[in-house]
């Protein structure tokens, strides 16, 4: 009995080391990863020609034990990340060197984002923070009486924006402040009392840079058609409410 007590207890030890390797498994940022510039860049250019376009590459990280496999496997892979995915290049079934699997991030890779707090809003942790910052904020701004309560219903970074995209008019804005790579928005709704037994409904956004800093409280009616244009001012939002019988 004691044998068995202690191989259980041998294997549930191996299990332990191995999660915690697992969990503190190395990254290797792309620019370390002394890759054959030939051949990577053969690759982007075939790839441009057909999956990826003209789409930004970004700088991303790599789980170094994936890379070890990957390359053992096959000694001439490369790798490149575009927002969102990651190609892995070899000979393909066609016999020609270029993108042959594509990866959403995952445990063995991501895109390097700028610094932000903690927890990440990509947990739910950190979405829950953002959204209870972003209800404290909310009625700090709102030029309208009678507050009466807020809820949110989204909290997100919103993702990468292209250099390109920011030169370009139209780029999407906060109460004029334009949004940048990973920022945070919080959305939800906002209600006052009015003189009656209804309340008046507007909907909200805040904004926020990567570390949780305010940068904008926005505002529009609610339920507004289109693409969302938020106002500075909750009175002004008010106004532009259709009047209900």
């Amino acid at each position: 009995m004691e044998k068995a007590g202690f191989k259980h207890k041998s294997v549930y030890l191996a299990l332990a080391l191995l999660t915690v390797s697992l969990c503190h498994a190395q990254m290797i940022r792309s620019d370390a990863l002394q890759q054959d510039s030939a051949k990577l860049n053969l690759c982007i250019d075939r790839a441009r020609h057909g999956p990826i376009g003209d789409q930004d590459l970004v700088p991303f990280e790599i789980d170094s034990g994936y890379l070890t496999r990957a390359r053992k496997d096959s000694p001439d892979v490369t790798f490149f990340a575009i927002p969102g995915s990651l190609y892995e290049c070899e000979v393909t079934g066609i016999g020609l060197y270029g993108p042959g699997l594509a990866y959403g991030e995952n445990w063995f890779w991501h895109v390097i984002r700028p610094p932000s707090f903690q927890p990440p809003i990509t947990t739910v942790v950190g979405s829950q923070l953002a959204g209870k910052t972003c209800l404290k904020d909310v009625p700090q701004h709102a030029d309208l009486p009678a507050f009466d309560h807020a809820a949110y219903f989204s909290a997100r970074d919103i993702g990468y924006i292209s250099p390109k995209a920011m030169a370009k008019p139209g780029r999407p804005t906060i109460s004029g402040v334009p949004t940048s790579s990973y920022d945070v928005e919080v959305t939800g709704v906002a209600y006052f009392k009015t003189s009656g037994i209804d309340l008046l409904t507007l909907e909200f956004a805040c904004l926020y840079s990567p570390m949780l800093e305010l940068k904008a409280v926005g505002w529009r009616p609610s339920r507004s058609p289109g693409r969302p244009v938020w106002s500075k001012s909750a009175r002004q939002a008010a106004a532009q409410r259709p009047s209900i019988r």
